[in-house]
């Protein structure tokens, strides 16, 4: 055939070459691709995706005589379900650092013009290296040239953009072999005793003394039989726990293998399906415009169990791999002071309420004396009333204003009491979170002075202004006894304040009651839910604990915002109104 009139020996394809080679460190070819957006193709700085090989049997294994940054270029041949960009129909290659391809060479013989014609597979069971690029660690320690893609060039120079993804991390901390096979779960369909211990593995070394030991122990004992059985089993099995215990520790040394690195282990979990369970596991709040008090409770009973988690979580990454963090009490101050503010919002409603009562008791007994005032004073008595709506409303805000630093003070005192002491590691820490009665009672005898002498000092303007008329018109006498002393009956009564209902969802008496819903919270894998009734919190529980001594929050020096110069401090305007209802 060679000697056929019709061959043309320079044709492309009369030596096909093949060859096999390992992408070299990015560090050598990742300039030549833009890692993000730009505007004009004239600012790309290389022609084309592009790869560094070093091909196996043509290059060095390591860089003494031919350098990464000098091997040719390696074009891509793309698949025809890619395509080739024209009418853009394209496909990126997802090539990186430390990928095994193979291909061909386009100028044959001369073997400068290499093309990529696919990859081969990484498995899961292959160990990577960490290091790329290393002429010492390439040419002095033979073995597997499997490197991972994340691996560190041998000058340093890694490559700022690339991140390990959520779906590239697992979830279990990477051991030596032997290490990682003794502390595996079984495989589907392997039986395992009572200790969990597998039928279809031999002991190990460590296992194997274990097993001596127990054994020796046993005999000391006096022990016969099934009970000599399921003692030497039992020592066997406790031996593997604490060894995977303490491979699974922070302070043990770290091995290679963190992150998700084949093509055959694709249901293997990572960090992103833990993260996504929680995401889709974690309470949302639902409020209930029925009973927005109880709603209000029963958001505040969802928040805190969510911070309970999460600070749960914080505290078990202390003992175990996910995550490990250095600064444990930072974490958790932080996890406090957000939920503090999310809580709050609730908590005001429950102010809000009880800000409601006192108006509508304070009106209740004002509006007797308006009817005994002559014409022409009461409308310097509805100026009072005015005033004095409007300074209550000023003195509860002032209060909701600020319970984020106090819902924090009150939070981190509880949960200070609860955290291991420095170095402990418990075995399942728990934090018991003060309960939604107990936070929102003394968060109420907080303020309870403050509402008093607040309230007393309003109403103490309007009962000088009744003595006033008195005197002039010798009328009015003795109908406002026990005004104000109103607060002092409200902090006996917490819980008719808080069942205190102002506006009624249904105008008239004939309308159907609305359908109430009975969800507090939902998820997005189960749906709604609800506490169980006995779990529900309950306001004579708040009124309780209203009762007791204030709570010493514990609070941080924070600085103030200055007031423009257009704008009056609180206790100016609240001056002010006073000498206005003095003069009136």
């Amino acid at each position: 055939m060679t000697e056929g009139s019709l061959f043309n020996p320079g044709f492309l394809g009369a030596t096909f070459s093949w060859w096999i080679g390992q992408i070299v460190s990015d560090s050598t070819w990742r300039d030549n691709m833009l890692p993000g957006k730009f505007e004009s193709k004239d600012q790309v700085p290389g022609w084309g995706r592009r790869y560094k090989v070093r091909i196996i049997g043509l290059h060095d294994q390591g860089e003494t005589e031919i350098p990464s940054d000098q091997l040719p270029w390696a074009q891509v041949m793309y698949p025809v379900t890619g395509g080739g960009g024209q009418a853009n129909s394209g496909a990126t290659a997802n090539l990186r650092q430390g990928m095994f391809v193979f291909g061909f060479f386009l100028d044959g013989q001369e073997q400068q013009v290499p093309v990529i014609m696919g990859v081969l597979g990484n498995n899961v069971q292959t160990e990577l290296a960490t290091r790329i690029g290393d002429s010492r660690v390439t040419n002095t320690q033979p073995g597997s040239l499997a490197t991972s893609g994340y691996a560190t060039p041998s000058d340093g120079n890694k490559d700022p953009n690339t991140k390990v993804p959520d779906e590239g991390l697992v979830i279990n901390k990477p051991k030596k072999a032997e290490q990682s096979e003794e502390c595996a779960s079984p495989p589907p369909g392997v039986s395992v005793n009572q200790f969990g211990l597998r039928s279809d593995k031999p002991l190990s070394p460590a296992q194997f003394r274990d097993q001596q030991s127990a054994i020796a122990e046993a005999d000391a004992r006096g022990l016969t039989g099934d009970e000599r059985s399921a003692f030497i089993q039992k020592s066997v099995a406790d031996g593997i726990s604490a060894r995977c215990k303490e491979v699974n520790s922070p302070t043990s040394p770290s091995q290679p293998g963190a992150t998700k690195e084949n093509v055959d282990a694709v249901h293997e979990q990572s960090k992103a399906d833990v993260v996504r369970d929680e995401y889709y596991n974690r309470k949302t709040v639902l409020m209930s415009p029925c009973n927005i008090v109880n709603s209000a409770l029963k958001a505040i009973q969802v928040e805190l169990e969510n911070l309970t988690k999460d600070i749960d979580k914080v505290l078990n990454a202390a003992q175990s791999y996910v995550d490990a963090v250095s600064n444990l009490l930072g974490s958790i101050q932080s996890l406090i002071s957000d939920f503090a503010c999310k809580i709050a919002k609730y908590m005001k409603i429950v102010f809000d309420k009880i800000m409601e009562y006192v108006m509508k008791e304070i009106n209740k007994k004002l509006s007797t004396t308006v009817e005994l005032l002559p014409p022409n004073m009461r409308n310097r008595y509805y100026d009072i009333k005015a005033s004095i709506t409007e300074l209550i409303t000023c003195l509860y805000n002032k209060i909701t204003n600020n319970l984020c630093p106090l819902i924090e003070g009150i939070l981190d005192g509880q949960i200070q009491k609860q955290l291991p002491p420095v170095g402990l590691n418990p075995k399942t820490p728990v934090t018991q979170i003060c309960s939604v009665e107990k936070l929102t009672g003394d968060l109420i005898a907080l303020h309870m002075d403050e509402m008093t002498t607040g309230v007393n000092a309003i109403l103490n303007n309007v009962n000088d202004f009744l003595n006033d008329v008195q005197n002039e018109l010798g009328v009015v006498s003795g109908l406002i006894v026990g005004t104000k002393d109103l607060i002092g009956g409200v902090s006996g009564s917490i819980t008719s304040a808080l069942s205190f209902e102002n506006i009624k969802l249904n105008i008239f008496g004939c309308d159907l009651k609305p359908n109430c819903a009975a969800s507090d919270y939902y998820n997005i894998s189960t749906g709604s839910g609800a506490a169980e009734d006995p779990q529900q919190p309950r306001p004579a529980e708040v009124d309780k604990a209203s009762q007791g001594s204030p709570v010493s929050p514990q609070t941080t020096e924070k600085p103030f915002a200055q007031p423009s110069q257009n704008e009056l401090p609180l206790i100016n305007t609240i001056n002010q109104t006073s000498q206005f209802l003095n003069a009136i």
